[in-house]
């Protein structure tokens, strides 16, 4: 799945329509694990596709697990311990912290020294809140410094069960905890003050482990004994940490209902929901058939400020959008106990404020403090450039408070495609939901203008422009061209002004991967030496350019903008395009890159477009002049972005 580098988002977009996030990515990761350590076959239905997920996937099969894809989201896990052994290299976890920090409590059951490396943020991430209980257990565990960072060496085997307090909440070091408990000897006790999230202990009770839970306080105390597993057929349901994102933005962003179905609604998972709640939001929750999972529904409306404790979100994964929410809400909201989010993917604490600030609220921190002031009833956040520091979250956090600037004005959210970790179809999904609720009117597309002569590079630049903003590309030369071969396969002469017009008024045309024209592709059939000579013809007809001219700008409206190419897009199709590029290269770099014409007919080509009465090629007043002659794609590439 193609995940854009860049992200622009349009601003005031409201979001209508029905969603459903990727598989729980908490639930998945332990599917895997638990599957590769049960004695037999388990399926998993629903797995999440994001990159996370995948680094669990191939650890476990690095160790000897069979994974054996049975359909799209559906995996089956052969596995059992006598399948398991050493690995013949390290284990790259990626960016994962949940799989460094559960791996290492699965293999300190084994007498093996395993090696877990990542990338250079889950380099950065300390591990010695693992490293501490499963010393004490027997196992030898050493990272780099006295944080423990990664990489991560484990020597495991001759475990001994542990009474171990947390004193952080986190549910990846009580994952850790019990599954070197299922090789301990011994029961093995996790006392933590707050509930986590309680899918281990629910997923190995699952799997005929022998384990037990009380309530202790406020939290609870988890006690497993050594067990072996048995395999198990599981559907996991949808992410609500990802559920947020959307769930916000239907609060938001004015004109919004969205609905996001069957979501997980375990214990510690759906706390944003109660603090929206407390802020005025419209949400409702309804259970579904199973009673496991619910459809959120929100609508947008007013909000007010709220005091949030870290228990009612222990993982802290919902803060940057419930800070999204409090930067529209009035008066301040205030995120206490939230100082575990500086040892995040990055420091989320930072990360967070700067998001605030930089799309128009406010935000202060004090220790471990967040307070978020808002702009209020009818004000907006602005249209805003901002980094997502490589984090997922921040990245669709970001998009959230982009959404909701006002109509017309349009952020870009750059390093976007870290949402591969956790949602690859974060924009997707994005997309459609906006294209739904697109307003009839009003300035919401966003267009980069591609304009030149042939053989300058415009396909080249506006594909790859189009793959790192994330948007869709229109080449609309392929239209005219489309209309011209049309033309000539029903025997209309190119240069018949009526007949020709006649076709381009009624013809349905798609372009796209392929260019289709009455149902009938011609994707092949355009790049014809006939073709190429009737196009300037066809395009010159001013009637042929008033229907394409309309389809085009229909074609944006549709998407919120595009990165569109052709001679007359910042001159005359789009003239308020945001971006205006024209490019331009020698006669014999053009002549090359089109193979079939010598310079004098590229010359000719030109003299034609530019001298055509209607809508003639030329360079608008505000296009930014690009010489492509000698120059790489992702030169030409980066110069663009720096104008956007």
């Amino acid at each position: 799945m193609r995940v854009p580098r860049i992200l622009v988002v349009p601003g005031g977009a409201p979001c209508r329509g029905t969603v459903r996030t990727p598989g729980e990515k908490s639930i998945s990761h332990r599917s895997v694990l638990l599957g590769a350590l049960a004695e037999g076959v388990s399926v998993v239905h629903g797995l999440s596709d994001g990159a996370d997920v995948a680094a669990s996937l191939a650890a476990v099969e690095a160790m000897g697990a069979r994974v054996e894809w049975l359909a799209e989201g559906t995996v089956a896990l052969h596995g059992g311990r006598g399948r398991l052994h050493q690995p013949a290299g390290p284990l790259d976890c990626g960016n994962s912290g949940t799989t460094m920090r559960l791996l290492a409590g699965m293999v300190a059951g084994f007498g093996w020294e395993t090696e877990l490396v990542g990338d250079q943020s889950l380099s950065a991430r300390p591990m010695d809140r693992v490293a501490e209980p499963l010393a004490l257990m027997g196992a030898t565990v050493r990272g780099a410094g006295p944080r423990c960072l990664p990489p991560l060496r484990v020597k495991g085997g001759g475990l001994r069960g542990i009474d171990w307090t947390a004193t952080v909440a986190s549910a990846q070091v009580k994952s850790a905890i019990l599954l070197a408990g299922l090789s301990a000897e011994g029961p093995t006790v996790v006392r933590e003050p707050v509930t986590t999230r309680t899918h281990t202990e629910e997923m190995l009770a699952e799997a005929g482990v022998h384990l037990t839970v009380e309530a202790w306080g406020e939290g609870r105390v988890v006690t497993v004994h050594p067990s072996a597993l048995r395999p198990v057929e599981r559907t996991v349901p949808a992410d609500p940490s990802a559920a947020a994102f959307f769930v916000v933005a239907g609060c938001v962003v004015e004109g919004s209902a969205v609905e996001v179905e069957r979501v997980y609604r375990g214990p510690a998972r759906l706390g944003f929901l109660a603090v929206l709640q407390r802020m005025g939001a419209k949400i409702t929750a309804t259970p579904d058939a199973t009673g496991t999972t619910v459809t959120i529904r929100s609508v947008s409306g007013p909000l007010r400020a709220t005091t949030v404790e870290a228990a009612e979100i222990p993982s802290l994964d919902e803060v940057p959008v419930l800070a999204v929410a409090a930067a529209m809400a009035e008066g301040t909201t205030v995120f206490h106990s939230v100082g575990e989010l500086r040892v995040k993917e990055v420091d989320r604490l930072a990360a967070v404020t700067d998001m605030v600030i930089t799309f128009g609220g406010t935000a202060v921190v004090q220790g471990d403090t967040l307070a978020v002031t808002g702009v209020g009833p009818g004000g907006y956040l602005r249209g805003a450039r901002f980094d997502s520091r490589g984090d997922h979250r921040m990245a669709m956090a970001a998009t959230v408070a982009g959404l909701a600037a006002p109509l017309g004005e349009h952020s870009l959210i750059t390093g976007f495609s870290a949402v591969q970790t956790s949602y690859p179809a974060f924009a997707d999904h994005l997309r459609a939901l906006t294209t739904t609720g697109a307003p009839t009117s009003g300035p919401r597309a966003l267009i980069v203008a591609i304009d030149g002569p042939a053989g300058a590079g415009k396909s080249t630049l506006s594909e790859a422009l189009a793959r790192h903003l994330g948007m869709d590309r229109l080449d609309t030369g392929a239209m005219y061209r489309a209309v011209a071969a049309l033309a000539l396969s029903q025997g209309v002469a190119p240069d018949d002004p009526e007949g020709v017009a006649a076709l381009a008024a009624e013809a349905e045309i798609q372009v796209g991967g392929r260019v289709v024209i009455d149902g009938t592709d011609v994707t092949d059939v355009i790049r014809s030496d006939a073709v190429g000579r009737a196009v300037s013809l066809v395009a010159a007809n001013s009637e042929v350019r008033r229907h394409l001219v309309r389809r085009q700008r229909d074609w944006a409206l549709a998407r919120g903008g595009g990165v569109i190419e052709g001679r007359d897009i910042g001159s005359v199709v789009f003239p308020d395009a945001a971006v205006k590029v024209y490019l331009t290269a020698s006669l014999e770099e053009r002549a090359r890159r089109r193979a079939d014409e010598s310079p004098d007919g590229v010359a000719r080509r030109d003299r034609i477009d530019a001298t055509r009465s209607a809508s003639p090629m030329k360079v608008a007043d505000d296009a930014h002049l690009l010489d492509t002659t000698g120059r790489s794609v992702q030169d030409v590439v980066e110069e663009v972005l720096s104008w956007l």
